[in-house]
Protein backbone atom coordinates (compact mmCIF):
# COMPACT_ATOMS: atom_id res chain seq x y z
CA UNK A 1 0.00 0.00 0.00
CA UNK A 2 3.25 2.42 0.87
CA UNK A 3 4.02 1.48 -2.63
CA UNK A 4 1.48 2.20 -4.44
CA UNK A 5 0.56 5.89 -2.56
CA UNK A 6 3.53 6.58 -3.51
CA UNK A 7 3.14 5.56 -6.98
CA UNK A 8 -0.07 7.28 -7.18
CA UNK A 9 1.02 10.85 -5.43
CA UNK A 10 3.82 10.68 -8.41
CA UNK A 11 1.49 10.08 -11.23
CA UNK A 12 -0.40 12.85 -10.25
CA UNK A 13 2.35 14.85 -10.97
CA UNK A 14 2.84 13.03 -14.57
CA UNK A 15 -1.01 13.82 -14.84
CA UNK A 16 -0.87 17.61 -14.37
CA UNK A 17 2.58 17.65 -16.46
CA UNK A 18 0.73 15.84 -19.57
CA UNK A 19 -2.84 17.91 -18.63
CA UNK A 20 -4.13 14.64 -18.39
CA UNK A 21 -4.08 13.51 -22.23
CA UNK A 22 -3.28 9.96 -22.54
CA UNK A 23 -2.55 10.72 -25.86
CA UNK A 24 0.40 12.74 -25.44
CA UNK A 25 2.37 9.91 -23.05
CA UNK A 26 5.14 8.70 -24.78
CA UNK A 27 4.60 5.03 -26.06
CA UNK A 28 6.52 2.31 -23.41
CA UNK A 29 4.96 -0.58 -23.81
CA UNK A 30 7.72 -2.13 -25.79
CA UNK A 31 10.00 -1.44 -22.39
CA UNK A 32 7.69 -1.80 -19.34
CA UNK A 33 4.74 -3.99 -20.78
CA UNK A 34 1.28 -3.55 -18.85
CA UNK A 35 0.27 -5.48 -15.76
CA UNK A 36 -2.30 -8.46 -16.93
CA UNK A 37 -4.84 -9.79 -14.30
CA UNK A 38 -5.25 -12.91 -13.09
CA UNK A 39 -9.20 -12.51 -13.19
CA UNK A 40 -10.92 -9.84 -10.83
CA UNK A 41 -12.20 -11.00 -7.70
CA UNK A 42 -15.71 -9.92 -6.23
CA UNK A 43 -15.92 -6.43 -4.79
CA UNK A 44 -15.90 -7.32 -0.85
CA UNK A 45 -15.42 -4.13 1.35
CA UNK A 46 -18.18 -1.29 1.81
CA UNK A 47 -15.54 0.88 0.16
CA UNK A 48 -14.97 -0.82 -2.59
CA UNK A 49 -19.07 -1.46 -3.35
CA UNK A 50 -19.74 2.66 -2.98
CA UNK A 51 -16.76 3.51 -5.38
CA UNK A 52 -17.02 0.27 -7.40
CA UNK A 53 -12.81 0.24 -7.40
CA UNK A 54 -10.74 -2.48 -5.45
CA UNK A 55 -8.52 -1.99 -2.92
CA UNK A 56 -6.17 -5.08 -3.73
CA UNK A 57 -3.13 -4.12 -5.14
CA UNK A 58 -2.59 -6.65 -7.94
CA UNK A 59 -6.35 -5.43 -8.68
CA UNK A 60 -5.16 -1.70 -8.92
CA UNK A 61 -1.96 -2.52 -10.61
CA UNK A 62 -3.87 -4.05 -13.40
CA UNK A 63 -6.86 -2.28 -14.01
CA UNK A 64 -6.86 -1.14 -17.66
CA UNK A 65 -7.94 2.55 -16.44
CA UNK A 66 -4.12 2.69 -14.27
CA UNK A 67 -1.84 1.37 -17.17
CA UNK A 68 -0.44 4.91 -17.37
CA UNK A 69 -1.26 6.51 -13.97
CA UNK A 70 -3.38 5.62 -11.25
CA UNK A 71 -6.74 7.73 -11.69
CA UNK A 72 -10.11 7.56 -10.60
CA UNK A 73 -11.68 7.10 -6.81
CA UNK A 74 -8.35 6.90 -4.62
CA UNK A 75 -7.59 3.13 -4.04
CA UNK A 76 -5.32 3.27 -0.93
CA UNK A 77 -7.34 6.18 0.31
CA UNK A 78 -10.54 4.14 1.06
CA UNK A 79 -9.17 0.97 2.49
CA UNK A 80 -9.15 1.92 5.78
CA UNK A 81 -6.66 -0.89 6.75
CA UNK A 82 -3.69 0.83 4.75
CA UNK A 83 -1.60 3.20 6.89
CA UNK A 84 -2.40 6.30 7.47
CA UNK A 85 0.54 8.53 5.80
CA UNK A 86 -0.34 6.29 2.63
CA UNK A 87 -3.94 7.00 2.99
CA UNK A 88 -2.74 10.48 2.99
CA UNK A 89 -0.51 10.37 0.36
CA UNK A 90 -3.48 8.75 -2.09
CA UNK A 91 -5.63 11.40 -1.18
CA UNK A 92 -3.51 14.63 -2.03
CA UNK A 93 -2.76 12.50 -5.16
CA UNK A 94 -7.01 12.15 -5.91
CA UNK A 95 -6.94 15.75 -4.91
CA UNK A 96 -4.39 17.14 -7.36
CA UNK A 97 -6.04 14.92 -10.64
CA UNK A 98 -9.37 16.50 -9.82
CA UNK A 99 -8.21 20.14 -9.70
CA UNK A 100 -6.22 19.16 -13.03
CA UNK A 101 -9.38 18.14 -14.26
CA UNK A 102 -11.36 21.38 -13.71
CA UNK A 103 -8.30 23.40 -14.97
CA UNK A 104 -8.27 21.60 -18.15
CA UNK A 105 -12.03 22.31 -18.67
CA UNK A 106 -11.84 25.63 -17.76
CA UNK A 107 -9.04 26.35 -20.04
CA UNK A 108 -10.85 24.21 -23.30
CA UNK A 109 -13.79 26.59 -22.44
CA UNK A 110 -11.44 29.68 -22.93
CA UNK A 111 -10.10 28.35 -26.32
CA UNK A 112 -13.65 27.37 -27.40
CA UNK A 113 -15.00 31.00 -26.80
CA UNK A 114 -11.70 32.80 -28.08
CA UNK A 115 -12.21 31.43 -31.50
CA UNK A 116 -15.95 31.07 -31.63
CA UNK A 117 -16.53 27.32 -30.82
CA UNK A 118 -19.72 26.16 -29.25
CA UNK A 119 -18.97 24.20 -26.47
CA UNK A 120 -21.57 21.26 -27.72
CA UNK A 121 -20.07 20.92 -31.08
CA UNK A 122 -18.06 17.84 -30.23
CA UNK A 123 -14.50 19.28 -29.60
CA UNK A 124 -15.27 18.68 -26.05
CA UNK A 125 -12.78 16.21 -24.91
CA UNK A 126 -14.93 13.57 -22.72
CA UNK A 127 -14.51 13.90 -18.33
CA UNK A 128 -11.86 12.05 -16.96
CA UNK A 129 -12.08 8.76 -14.69
CA UNK A 130 -11.52 10.90 -11.90
CA UNK A 131 -13.60 13.54 -12.85
CA UNK A 132 -16.47 10.84 -12.95
CA UNK A 133 -15.43 9.63 -9.59
CA UNK A 134 -15.43 12.87 -7.93
CA UNK A 135 -18.82 13.84 -9.22
CA UNK A 136 -20.59 10.83 -8.30
CA UNK A 137 -19.34 11.07 -4.73
CA UNK A 138 -18.82 14.69 -4.62
CA UNK A 139 -18.88 14.73 -0.67
CA UNK A 140 -16.32 12.47 0.11
CA UNK A 141 -14.10 12.92 -2.95
CA UNK A 142 -13.97 16.69 -3.62
CA UNK A 143 -10.34 18.24 -3.17
CA UNK A 144 -11.12 20.45 -0.26
CA UNK A 145 -12.06 17.33 2.07
CA UNK A 146 -9.86 15.43 0.78
CA UNK A 147 -6.94 17.57 1.79
CA UNK A 148 -8.69 17.75 4.67
CA UNK A 149 -8.67 14.17 5.47
CA UNK A 150 -4.84 13.70 4.33
CA UNK A 151 -4.13 16.20 7.19
CA UNK A 152 -6.48 14.55 9.66
CA UNK A 153 -4.49 11.26 8.50
CA UNK A 154 -1.14 13.05 8.72
CA UNK A 155 -0.99 14.11 12.26
CA UNK A 156 -2.86 10.26 13.01
CA UNK A 157 0.35 8.90 11.73
CA UNK A 158 2.47 11.46 13.30
CA UNK A 159 0.47 10.72 16.66
CA UNK A 160 2.28 7.35 16.60
CA UNK A 161 5.80 8.22 15.22
CA UNK A 162 6.71 11.07 16.83
CA UNK A 163 9.72 11.76 16.17
CA UNK A 164 9.00 12.15 11.99
CA UNK A 165 8.68 15.35 10.94
CA UNK A 166 7.09 14.85 7.10
CA UNK A 167 8.09 18.45 5.87
CA UNK A 168 7.65 16.99 2.19
CA UNK A 169 3.98 15.78 3.25
CA UNK A 170 3.23 19.33 5.32
CA UNK A 171 4.43 21.19 2.03
CA UNK A 172 2.10 19.92 -0.11
CA UNK A 173 -0.67 19.86 2.03
CA UNK A 174 -0.26 23.26 3.37
CA UNK A 175 -0.07 24.20 -0.95
CA UNK A 176 -3.16 22.82 -1.49
CA UNK A 177 -4.35 24.31 1.17
CA UNK A 178 -3.71 27.59 0.31
CA UNK A 179 -5.05 27.04 -3.11
CA UNK A 180 -8.14 25.46 -2.16
CA UNK A 181 -8.96 28.70 0.39
CA UNK A 182 -11.66 30.86 -2.16
CA UNK A 183 -10.95 33.95 0.16
CA UNK A 184 -14.30 35.71 0.81
CA UNK A 185 -12.60 39.44 0.01
CA UNK A 186 -12.54 42.39 2.21
CA UNK A 187 -9.17 40.26 3.60
CA UNK A 188 -6.08 41.80 1.19
CA UNK A 189 -8.12 41.17 -1.85
CA UNK A 190 -9.52 38.06 -1.39
CA UNK A 191 -6.40 36.60 0.87
CA UNK A 192 -7.57 35.09 4.01
CA UNK A 193 -5.11 35.30 6.97
CA UNK A 194 -4.98 31.60 6.90
CA UNK A 195 -4.07 31.47 2.93
CA UNK A 196 -1.52 33.84 3.65
CA UNK A 197 -0.33 31.65 6.69
CA UNK A 198 -0.72 28.59 4.29
CA UNK A 199 1.47 30.67 1.11
CA UNK A 200 4.25 31.84 3.99
CA UNK A 201 4.45 28.77 5.11
CA UNK A 202 5.19 26.68 2.06
CA UNK A 203 7.49 29.59 0.97
CA UNK A 204 9.49 28.94 4.46
CA UNK A 205 9.57 25.53 4.29
CA UNK A 206 11.21 25.59 0.49
CA UNK A 207 13.77 27.97 1.88
CA UNK A 208 14.63 25.98 4.41
CA UNK A 209 14.84 22.75 3.29
CA UNK A 210 15.09 23.07 -0.58
CA UNK A 211 16.05 19.41 -0.84
CA UNK A 212 12.13 18.58 -0.86
CA UNK A 213 12.28 20.60 -4.55
CA UNK A 214 13.72 17.13 -5.74
CA UNK A 215 11.24 14.67 -4.08
CA UNK A 216 8.74 12.93 -6.01
CA UNK A 217 5.47 14.40 -6.85
CA UNK A 218 4.75 17.88 -8.01
CA UNK A 219 6.47 19.59 -4.89
CA UNK A 220 8.33 21.86 -6.92
CA UNK A 221 5.12 23.17 -9.07
CA UNK A 222 3.25 23.92 -5.79
CA UNK A 223 5.71 25.70 -4.25
CA UNK A 224 6.25 27.34 -7.67
CA UNK A 225 2.50 28.49 -7.78
CA UNK A 226 2.62 29.24 -4.29
CA UNK A 227 5.31 31.90 -4.89
CA UNK A 228 2.76 32.99 -7.56
CA UNK A 229 -0.01 33.28 -5.49
CA UNK A 230 2.22 35.50 -3.25
CA UNK A 231 2.89 37.55 -5.72
CA UNK A 232 -0.51 38.56 -6.67
CA UNK A 233 -1.06 39.04 -2.72
CA UNK A 234 2.14 41.71 -3.24
CA UNK A 235 0.23 43.27 -5.85
CA UNK A 236 -2.87 43.50 -4.56
CA UNK A 237 -1.36 45.11 -1.32
CA UNK A 238 0.30 47.43 -3.65
CA UNK A 239 -2.37 48.69 -5.14
CA UNK A 240 -3.89 49.74 -2.26
CA UNK A 241 -1.79 52.57 -1.46
CA UNK A 242 -4.15 56.22 -2.42
CA UNK A 243 -2.18 57.23 -5.70
CA UNK A 244 -3.81 60.50 -5.57
CA UNK A 245 -3.16 61.91 -1.83
CA UNK A 246 0.23 59.51 -1.94
CA UNK A 247 -1.21 58.16 1.62
CA UNK A 248 1.08 54.87 2.36
CA UNK A 249 -0.23 51.53 3.75
CA UNK A 250 -1.27 51.38 7.29
CA UNK A 251 1.57 50.50 9.64
CA UNK A 252 -0.13 46.36 9.89
CA UNK A 253 -0.01 46.24 6.03
CA UNK A 254 3.22 47.53 5.22
CA UNK A 255 4.88 45.10 8.14
CA UNK A 256 3.20 42.59 6.00
CA UNK A 257 4.30 43.94 2.71
CA UNK A 258 7.85 43.75 3.95
CA UNK A 259 7.45 40.45 5.38
CA UNK A 260 6.06 39.21 2.53
CA UNK A 261 8.24 40.61 0.12
CA UNK A 262 11.53 39.40 2.08
CA UNK A 263 9.62 36.16 1.65
CA UNK A 264 9.22 36.18 -1.68
CA UNK A 265 12.14 37.21 -2.56
CA UNK A 266 14.55 34.41 -1.19
CA UNK A 267 11.79 31.94 -2.08
CA UNK A 268 12.22 33.56 -5.74
CA UNK A 269 16.02 33.23 -5.45
CA UNK A 270 16.03 29.50 -4.39
CA UNK A 271 13.51 28.29 -7.02
CA UNK A 272 14.79 30.23 -10.64
CA UNK A 273 18.06 28.25 -9.06
CA UNK A 274 16.33 24.86 -9.32
CA UNK A 275 14.13 25.23 -12.33
CA UNK A 276 17.85 25.89 -14.50
CA UNK A 277 18.84 22.71 -13.03
CA UNK A 278 15.60 20.69 -14.70
CA UNK A 279 15.14 19.21 -18.27
CA UNK A 280 13.05 22.13 -20.22
CA UNK A 281 9.80 19.85 -20.32
CA UNK A 282 9.65 19.55 -16.29
CA UNK A 283 10.09 23.19 -15.45
CA UNK A 284 7.28 25.26 -13.83
CA UNK A 285 7.22 29.10 -14.25
CA UNK A 286 10.17 31.38 -14.62
CA UNK A 287 9.57 33.83 -11.35
CA UNK A 288 9.61 37.63 -12.63
CA UNK A 289 11.48 40.44 -10.36
CA UNK A 290 9.46 43.07 -8.16
CA UNK A 291 9.68 46.39 -9.61
CA UNK A 292 11.49 48.17 -6.79
CA UNK A 293 13.14 51.08 -8.43
CA UNK A 294 9.47 52.97 -9.68
CA UNK A 295 7.90 54.78 -7.07
CA UNK A 296 4.39 53.44 -5.56
CA UNK A 297 2.64 57.01 -6.03
CA UNK A 298 4.21 57.95 -9.65
CA UNK A 299 3.62 54.53 -11.63
CA UNK A 300 0.59 52.75 -12.53
CA UNK A 301 2.60 49.64 -13.52
CA UNK A 302 2.01 46.44 -11.07
CA UNK A 303 4.78 45.39 -8.48
CA UNK A 304 5.02 42.46 -10.06
CA UNK A 305 4.19 42.28 -13.63
CA UNK A 306 3.00 38.58 -13.83
CA UNK A 307 2.72 38.91 -17.67
CA UNK A 308 6.31 38.51 -18.03
CA UNK A 309 5.97 34.95 -16.25
CA UNK A 310 7.53 32.10 -18.23
CA UNK A 311 4.68 29.98 -17.96
CA UNK A 312 4.78 26.41 -17.03
CA UNK A 313 3.46 23.86 -19.71
CA UNK A 314 0.98 22.90 -17.29
CA UNK A 315 -2.41 24.42 -17.57
CA UNK A 316 -3.30 23.64 -13.65
CA UNK A 317 -0.23 25.50 -13.11
CA UNK A 318 -0.93 28.87 -16.07
CA UNK A 319 -3.99 29.01 -13.80
CA UNK A 320 -2.36 30.74 -10.82
CA UNK A 321 -0.45 32.95 -13.13
CA UNK A 322 -3.88 33.99 -14.89
CA UNK A 323 -6.27 33.98 -12.53
CA UNK A 324 -6.44 37.91 -12.89
CA UNK A 325 -7.06 37.50 -16.59
CA UNK A 326 -10.14 37.55 -18.74
CA UNK A 327 -11.01 34.53 -20.59
CA UNK A 328 -10.11 35.49 -24.01
CA UNK A 329 -6.82 37.21 -22.59
CA UNK A 330 -5.89 33.58 -20.72
CA UNK A 331 -6.84 32.06 -23.88
CA UNK A 332 -4.41 34.42 -25.88
CA UNK A 333 -1.68 33.88 -23.23
CA UNK A 334 -1.93 30.31 -23.13
CA UNK A 335 -1.57 29.48 -26.36
CA UNK A 336 1.51 32.08 -26.68
CA UNK A 337 3.24 30.02 -23.52
CA UNK A 338 2.42 26.79 -25.74
CA UNK A 339 4.49 27.84 -28.75
CA UNK A 340 6.93 29.59 -26.33
CA UNK A 341 7.51 26.40 -24.44
CA UNK A 342 7.56 24.58 -27.77
CA UNK A 343 10.09 26.31 -28.99
CA UNK A 344 12.48 26.50 -25.94
CA UNK A 345 11.87 22.94 -26.11
CA UNK A 346 13.50 22.64 -30.01
CA UNK A 347 16.35 24.68 -28.84
CA UNK A 348 17.12 22.03 -25.65
CA UNK A 349 19.86 19.71 -25.93
CA UNK A 350 19.82 16.62 -28.29
CA UNK A 351 17.32 14.01 -26.84
CA UNK A 352 20.65 11.85 -27.02
CA UNK A 353 22.52 13.98 -24.29
CA UNK A 354 20.05 13.01 -21.01
CA UNK A 355 22.22 15.19 -19.08
CA UNK A 356 22.69 18.24 -21.27
CA UNK A 357 19.67 20.29 -20.19
CA UNK A 358 20.77 19.88 -16.31
CA UNK A 359 23.78 22.88 -16.89
CA UNK A 360 26.27 20.53 -15.53
CA UNK A 361 29.36 18.49 -16.72
CA UNK A 362 27.56 15.59 -15.49
CA UNK A 363 26.98 13.78 -18.78
CA UNK A 364 30.45 14.20 -20.10
CA UNK A 365 31.95 12.91 -16.75
CA UNK A 366 29.58 9.60 -17.06
CA UNK A 367 30.19 9.76 -20.41
CA UNK A 368 34.49 9.47 -19.89
CA UNK A 369 33.73 6.68 -16.75
CA UNK A 370 33.45 3.95 -19.81
CA UNK A 371 37.80 4.80 -20.53
CA UNK A 372 38.39 4.82 -16.85
CA UNK A 373 37.39 1.32 -15.54
CA UNK A 374 40.94 -0.22 -15.40
CA UNK A 375 42.24 2.09 -12.64
CA UNK A 376 42.82 1.55 -8.81
CA UNK A 377 40.55 2.46 -6.30
CA UNK A 378 42.21 5.49 -5.80
CA UNK A 379 41.53 6.89 -9.13
CA UNK A 380 38.16 5.31 -8.84
CA UNK A 381 37.12 7.38 -5.92
CA UNK A 382 38.78 10.88 -7.55
CA UNK A 383 36.09 9.78 -10.31
CA UNK A 384 33.69 9.68 -8.26
CA UNK A 385 34.56 12.66 -6.18
CA UNK A 386 34.37 14.38 -9.79
CA UNK A 387 30.74 13.27 -10.16
CA UNK A 388 29.57 14.36 -6.60
CA UNK A 389 31.42 18.23 -7.26
CA UNK A 390 29.71 17.96 -10.41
Amino acid sequence: QQLLAAISFHDSWAYMIYNAKESDLPSIDDTIPQVNGNGKRPLISTAEKKYQVSTDHAEITSDPNNQMWIQGPPPVFINNEAPPLSRSLDALACAIRSCCDHANRRFEGFEQDAVGRSKIDGTSTSPSVTSCAVTANENELCPRNMVLSAFTLLRQSEATNKEDKHHGHHIVISAMDAFLDGGEGGEDDGFTDSQIQSLLSVANTTINHPHLLYQGGPTYHMASNAAILICHLLNGLYAKRDATSGQPLGEMECALFDEVLDTYLAVRKVLNAHRRKVPVFLRCHGLPRPNLICSPYTSSRPFIDLGQTQMCASRGCQAFVLMACSPCVAAERALAAQKAHQQEMEGSPDEDDVHGDLGSCVGETLNGLGDELDMDDDALLSVLGKIVAA
